[in-house]
């Protein structure tokens, strides 16, 4: 009967304290509130006490919903990571900078030219040989009616550009080939003689080979090929400047390549030999070439030196700056050419030509002397990479 009695008291004692431990949600106690003057007052601060009870209560499920959340980006995270083992595994072969790239790549969606890089840096380890091509038409065109305040003339102007090279590199050995042809035409309601001219218009294939002797210095030979396909006049005038085949131009040198930073080539060529022949001495005249009258080609050596640099801070930027310079001792050509190349989208893009000159090779009758001369070309239209 005591143990009976004893059990009761302890059981009567553990339901007291819970009561005062544990508080529903739901149970209210005016004591806790403040005093209030008005039955309104008391229900507003009623409903504010059960809505902090009922929030504090549902702390635990928030963190829950949070916890599902990390677990969920933790299950995407795993996701991608696989992914990127898969594509490892593919490129585990490269070089740790080429799989670096590969990653990097695959995380950016929807940007072709990233998948495009990584396929190229894949390819351009598996292969020596490097290879591609730009296709570029661009045009510029303006209207203006006769009777136009202003004056002017009416002018259309489009200039193509295909561009290719095939390259082969190896540790000390390196074999660069590119070639491109330029066509320029335009028309001028004020040419009387010409419905359309050519403003610009050659050929060109240049090679180099070297062999690296020392850290960013090569032994080279260089060479290039340049050649009129298509007849020039001037302004209102049938006399041609340029045919087909007049002039060829062809460069021969030997020398040394010094590459200090990637996209610089500086190249000093103690002995050069440069050809001038000149096709149609008839239409043409070969004292614009540099070749005597009553003669068709020029042999000359000398000395030249070549810089060729490319700058690309973004994507949507490139500049491509090459200068020449030949000289036999006792005349000088100069050739500076800068193309700014502005991406629009992927097919689109706009171009800046600035093409100062000075050559004093050539042969002038008179008082008449060698001045610079000078070329500039702003257009947009399309272009195309092939790799």
């Amino acid at each position: 009967m005591r143990v009976k009695s004893i059990i009761l008291i302890l059981f009567c004692a553990v339901v007291a304290t819970a009561q005062n431990v544990y508080t529903y949600p739901d149970t209210i106690h005016p004591q806790d509130l403040i005093e209030t003057t008005t039955m309104d007052e008391y229900l507003l601060q009623l409903v504010a006490k059960q809505s902090q009870e009922l929030y504090d209560n549902d702390s635990i499920f928030r963190l829950a919903i949070e916890e599902q959340r990390r677990i969920d980006s933790i299950r995407q995270d795993s996701i991608l990571l696989d992914s990127l083992k898969t594509i490892n595994k593919d490129i585990e072969f490269l070089p740790p900078a080429v799989a670096r790239l590969a990653i990097k790549k695959s995380w950016i969606k929807d940007a072709e030219q990233d998948r495009e890089d990584v396929l190229v840096a894949i390819r351009n380890y598996r292969s020596p040989w490097r290879k591609g091509a730009t296709v570029m038409v661009q045009m510029t065109q303006n209207f203006v009616t006769k009777n136009w305040y202003q004056g002017g003339s009416t002018s259309f102007a489009m200039l193509g550009i295909a561009q290719g090279y095939i390259n082969y590199q190896s540790d000390k050995f390196t074999w660069q080939n590119s070639g491109e042809w330029r066509g320029g035409f335009s028309t001028i309601s004020g040419d009387t003689c010409h419905k359309v001219n050519t403003t610009e218009d050659y050929f060109r294939l240049y090679t180099k080979t070297g062999y690296e002797v020392y850290k960013n210095l090569h032994l080279i030979f260089s060479g290039e090929f340049m050649m009129n396909l298509l007849p020039t006049y001037l302004e209102n005038s049938n006399n041609m400047k340029t045919a087909f085949a007049s002039p060829i131009r062809l460069n021969l040198a030997l020398g040394l390549d010094f590459r200090p930073v990637r996209g610089l080539s500086v190249i000093f060529n103690p002995l050069a030999y440069k050809m001038v022949y000149v096709a149609d001495d008839v239409r043409t005249n070969p004292n614009d070439f540099g070749v005597a009258v009553g003669q068709k080609i020029l042999n000359d050596a000398g000395s030249s030196v070549r810089v060729d640099y490319i700058w690309k801070p973004v994507r949507e930027f490139l500049l491509d700056t090459r200068f020449y310079m030949y000289t036999n001792y006792s005349r000088v050509e100069l050739d500076l050419e800068v193309n700014a190349n502005f991406i629009i989208n992927r097919f689109l893009s706009a171009r800046v030509t600035l093409h100062p000159r000075y050559d004093n090779t050539v042969i002038f009758t008179g008082d008449e002397k060698a001045k610079v001369q000078f070329k500039e070309f702003l257009s947009i239209g399309f272009t195309h990479q092939f790799r």
